[in-house]
Formats: C-alpha cells, structure tokens, sequence
C-alpha cells in the first residue's frame, strides 16, 4: 500500500490570521487545504516570496508541501471559513507545549515508538504495528481521529492529531485479519522491549 505524506506541521501556537497567541484552553480552529489554495497563497505570502528570492539567487528552495495546516481563533474562523473549500477542518482546545524543562526521555512509550515508525526510513514495513500504535493512543485519548482519507491507490489513510500537541500523524490502514494483529502485537513488544 503507498503511503500518503501530507507534511503538516504540528499546531501553531497563534492565529495564522490575526496573530493572537493562544491560551490554555481556547478555542482553536483548524484547516487543511491545498497548498495552491489562494487564502493558503495569502497567509504564506511572505514565506513564498523568500523561497522564490532564494531561487532567483540560485539556492535550492524547500519544496512546498502539498497540503497545509492553518490554525484560527474562534472569530478570525468565522471570518476565514467560507473562503475556501476545507480538505479537513476540526476545533480543538489549545493545550500549551510541555515546558523545556521536562526531559522527553524519560517517556519512553508506545507514544515515543510510534512516532520513530512513522517517521523513520520504512514505515512501509511496520504498516501493521503502526496502525495498531495508533488504536491503542487514540483508545487512551492520546490520539484524536480528525478525518479518514483514501490513497490514489485506494489504501484507508486515518488522519490522527496529537490531543496536547496538536501534532498530525498519518496512520495506513492495513485492514488487518484477526490472525494477524498477535503478530503484530509481538512486533510492539519486541520494539519496545519487552
């Protein structure tokens, strides 16, 4: 199955219109669209036009990705919403970052594991302990289901978000037989150590 990589980045810690810094528990609004989307086109303006000064000026530009995250306050929503023909959109309660203090090691985890899968060389490989990495988080509430997509090849793509941080996490489903998911449950617990 192809895998489908949006490149999102993770929830932004102000409005994308008004620029108002959110706080512990406001209403945050977001979208995912195009990246060729004109209100995309507007709020990126300045970043784009860095991107095509360095590519005049011969450096190698960062690719755009296909798809972008926009967060809104409640009000700028209302205002932005009916600009655009929404691929995803949700609200969600804004939980602040963890402080830098905290040492993200000593959270060792499921969390932790499924994050290296999906992010490392060959996610394709481990389709199964991922997807079932990702149950498990949104059973704990760790993972929010936002949407479900299909791949150009017809694969289910789960579109999950990071209850604190907001991060997106893209999760193939592999549709699993009933034979299968201890297999995959001794591949967990062989990568976690247990």
């Amino acid at each position: 199955m192809a895998r489908v990589d949006w490149n999102l980045h993770s929830r932004f810690r102000a409005c994308r219109a008004c620029g108002g810094e959110f706080a512990a528990g406001d209403v945050v609004r977001t979208g995912v669209l195009p990246f060729a989307d004109p209100l995309v086109q507007t709020i990126f303006a300045e970043k784009i036009a860095e991107e095509a000064a360095k590519a005049a000026a011969g450096e190698t530009p960062k690719p755009h990705p296909e798809f972008a995250r926009l967060d809104f306050c409640e009000n700028c929503w209302k205002a932005k919403s009916g600009e655009a023909v929404w691929t995803s959109a949700w609200k969600s309660a804004y939980v602040p970052p963890p402080k830098q203090d905290e040492d993200p090691a000593a959270k060792a985890s499921p969390e932790t594991l499924l994050r290296s899968l999906v992010e490392g060389d060959a996610p394709d490989e481990h389709l199964q302990a991922i997807y079932l990495l990702a149950v498990m988080l949104e059973r704990k509430k760790i993972l929010v289901e936002r949407a479900t997509r299909f791949s150009s090849d017809g694969a289910r793509v789960r579109i999950y978000e990071h209850r604190r941080s907001g991060d997106i996490i893209l999760v193939t489903d592999p549709c699993m037989t009933d034979g299968e998911i201890p297999e995959a449950q001794a591949e967990i617990e062989r990568l976690l150590g247990i």
